[in-house]
């Protein structure tokens, strides 16, 4: 028996109100040219929910943000999974347009009067171009990394493993949306010094976001949020760099044959 004065269109269910109470679903209408541009509008723009306006938020309180999905508080965010894939989408093709790895490794090398054979260079800059190319993919692996060394440093007591991934991935929303902005510098100039410059301050921004994430997440000092920043990055790169070496040997197997 169907009770209530609507029909949900998604589920059947007999409802009153707004809001199916089954699945959630708002009283559906049709669609309009008009009813179309105010949803377009309202995703970019709405006050809590806006994508705009949960970038300028991811930005200055992602452990806090973290914080408030873990303990349930979903309702008044941007989805964050959905956010991060499309932010890394944008960095990983900005990454791309600008060549970044592959400029920052001749940079390095230049500012090491690093000498090499033709052959190493060109496996060097072999290597950069994948890491650019999947960049979406390596950000993604990196964040169960990040997870798991700050629950085994930070979260076992108080929280899991898939919290943890929560804050890694809001973590990793925030460097990637400043990336946006730090990626753009590098169409302004391809000074080498600037280059270097701008890899510095990304590295620090890393670090910086970690610190902030522990810091609003876990309720600790500053002192302690850098030094477990710092301890995760570490472990975390040591594992990233066995990763992407182990990457790039399967991948010039398969290309050289």
């Amino acid at each position: 028996m169907i009770i209530g004065d609507r029909i949900c269109a998604n589920c059947n269910q007999g409802y009153y109100g707004n809001f199916c109470n089954n699945c959630g679903q708002k009283d559906a209408h049709r669609y309009t040219l008009t009813h179309i541009l105010h949803e377009m509008v309202h995703l970019f723009t709405h006050a809590d929910k806006g994508i705009f306006s949960f970038a300028a938020n991811i930005i200055t309180k992602p452990g806090t943000i973290a914080l408030d999905l873990v303990e349930g508080k979903r309702k008044k965010y941007f989805n964050l999974f959905q956010y991060l894939l499309i932010i890394v989408g944008i960095t990983t093709f900005l990454i791309a347009k600008t060549h970044f790895l592959e400029i920052t490794m001749q940079n390095i090398n230049s500012f090491n009067n690093t000498k090499m054979s033709a052959q190493l260079a060109n496996l060097q800059q072999q290597s950069a171009a994948v890491l650019q190319k999947y960049n979406n993919i390596l950000q993604m692996v990196l964040i169960p990394v990040f997870a798991l060394f700050s629950w085994l440093f930070l979260g076992r007591r108080k929280y899991n493993y898939a919290e943890n991934v929560v804050l890694h991935t809001a973590g990793s929303a925030q460097t990637n949306t400043i990336a946006i902005v730090t990626t753009l510098c590098f169409f302004i100039s391809s000074n080498k010094s600037f280059f270097l410059i701008m890899t510095i301050i990304s590295l620090f921004i890393m670090l910086l976001s970690f610190a902030l994430c522990y810091r609003q997440f876990y309720k600790i000092s500053w002192g302690k949020a850098l030094l477990f920043a710092l301890l995760v990055y570490i472990c975390s790169y040591i594992v990233q760099m066995v990763f992407v070496t182990v990457i790039m040997i399967a991948y010039l197997l398969i290309t050289w044959h």
